[in-house]
Order: structure tokens, then C-alpha cells, then sequence
């Protein structure tokens, strides 16, 4: 259901009780890791968990109009989520001298559009639910305002439930929104174009990780992106029993078993 922005300033709220942001000292490589749209460092939590356990460095920040109320997340580009976390993974490297990219969803085409910029310290990278193209409910509307020229209105569309997970006692504990700005929507689907021109300038070690029962992104996506990336040392899993929250869905064990053996391994 979409609403103005004058009806949603008085109904917003945000859903779930998860952890907003993360950062937890530890060993290099360093893990950056990038939330999705809407979303939280929750989204990531049970791997987050088996990264430090295993003692990683962490740091999972808020990306730019994330964790305070949807209208502030209206107006932002895709360059400024970025900008942002370009920074921090500068901060990452002067820290630690490595780092690995962990990005899902909005957050997996933050991280390859950074990694395609082959920057000093880069490591590796881990893409979960990548959004190189979104399914035809939200694909479809999004290229018709593409095509015409159509100026997005100032909206919002509630979210018919807070994540796209099995698990649905899982799914609370997710702090999220309770709506989608659809400006900021809109560039997250421009953004998947520009990224997948970007591909085959990423060279370092990648790990992409897809729920098969994935309703936001297609599974498809997974093997596109591993035969379009430009590095030759890519591994995909698809885990049959996850949608699209695959770090905190029915999998989340295995999600974060191949994460950390991968860290491991670089």
C-alpha cells in the first residue's frame, strides 16, 4: 500500500529489536559488512556472531538514512551509501591493513561497486542475496519510470511483512522499517545496472551466497554473478531452505560455517 509522505510522518515505525550496528576488535582480515535496504546490521546477526567468535574484526555500520525513520532514507543516492562506506573501509585498512567486503542485498552492490575500485587492502568479498536484479513485481514498475522518464512521487510502500524469511521466529529480529521510500527504492534497482557493468573489474577471491527461496532477488542472480565476475576464484552456494535473509534464515549455521571457512582461507 503506498502512502504520501504527510501520512507516513505520522505512522512510521520501525519493526523488529535486532542490533541497529556492530563493532567488535579482533584479527585481520578486518569484515566490513553492509546491510540491505531498509535494513540493519540484524539482518547479518548470526553471522556477524560466527565472525567475532571466530575473532575477525568487525565493524557492520549503519549505511546513510538507515536506523531512524524512512523520510530520511527518501532522498539518498546510491553514491552517498558509497561514499560512506568507502570511508569506512579506508578506516578498515589503516586499522587492520586488510579487509574483506561482506555486503547483502543493497549492501552486496555497495560492496561491488567498492571492490571493482581494486582498493589497497581489499582481500576478498562475500555477497549474500545480491541485488544485481530485483524480481519482476518491483523490476517491472521501476523500468517503466526508466523508460517514460516518469518522475518518482514522494512514497512509500508498507511492507506486507518484515522480512522475506522461512523463518518466521527469526524474522523478529530484525529491526527494519516498516516501509519502503520509493525514491530510494528506485536507485537501488539503477544501481544494479551500474554494478553489473562493473563486474569484471573485481578481481579478488568472491563467495556469493543465495536463498533459493529468495522473493525480493532472483536466485539467478548467484550464477550470473559468478559467471560475469571478473575474478576466476569464485565459489556459489545456494541454500535450499533460506529466502531472501539468508545470514538469519533457516540456513544461517551453514551460511556462517562458509563464511568463516573462507575467511580462513584468505
Amino acid at each position: 500500500m503506498l502512502h504520501s509522505r504527510k501520512k507516513t510522518l505520522a505512522t512510521q515505525k520501525m519493526l523488529g529489536e535486532g542490533a541497529m550496528d556492530r563493532s567488535s576488535p579482533g584479527r585481520a582480515p578486518c569484515v566490513l559488512a553492509m546491510h540491505g535496504f531498509t535494513g540493519t546490521a540484524s539482518e547479518l546477526g548470526p553471522l556477524l556472531d560466527a565472525i567475532v567468535a571466530a575473532g575477525y574484526a568487525l565493524e557492520a555500520p549503519l549505511m546513510p538514512g538507515h536506523g531512524a525513520s524512512a523520510d530520511q532514507l527518501q532522498d539518498l543516492r546510491f553514491d552517498d551509501w558509497a561514499s560512506a562506506m568507502r570511508a569506512r573501509a579506508r578506516d578498515a585498512v589503516v586499522s587492520h591493513g586488510r579487509v574483506v567486503y561482506v555486503g547483502f542485498s543493497l549492501g552486496s552492490l555497495v560492496a561491488m561497486h567498492l571492490a571493482a575500485e581494486a582498493p589497497p587492502g581489499l582481500v576478498g568479498l562475500v555477497v549474500l542475496g545480491n541485488a544485481l536484479t530485483l524480481h519482476a513485481y518491483a523490476s517491472v514498475p521501476f523500468a517503466a519510470f526508466e523508460r517514460f522518464g516518469w518522475k518518482m512521487p514522494d512514497a512509500y510502500f508498507v511492507k506486507v511483512r518484515a522480512a522475506d524469511m522461512r523463518d518466521r521466529a527469526a524474522a523478529a529480529k530484525i529491526a527494519t522499517y516498516d516501509r519502503h521510500p520509493m525514491r530510494a527504492a528506485q536507485e537501488v534497482y539503477r544501481a544494479g545496472k551500474r554494478v553489473r557493468g562493473e563486474l569484471a573489474r573485481i578481481t579478488c577471491p568472491t563467495l556469493v551466497l543465495h536463498g533459493t527461496h529468495d522473493h525480493v532477488c532472483p536466485p539467478k542472480n548467484a550464477r550470473w554473478l559468478a559467471e560475469n565476475i571478473g575474478t576466476r576464484d569464485v565459489v556459489t552456494r545456494l541454500y535450499a531452505n533460506s529466502a531472501h535473509m539468508v545470514a538469519a534464515d533457516h540456513d544461517r549455521d551453514a551460511v556462517a560455517r562458509d563464511v568463516v571457512e573462507f575467511l580462513a582461507r584468505l
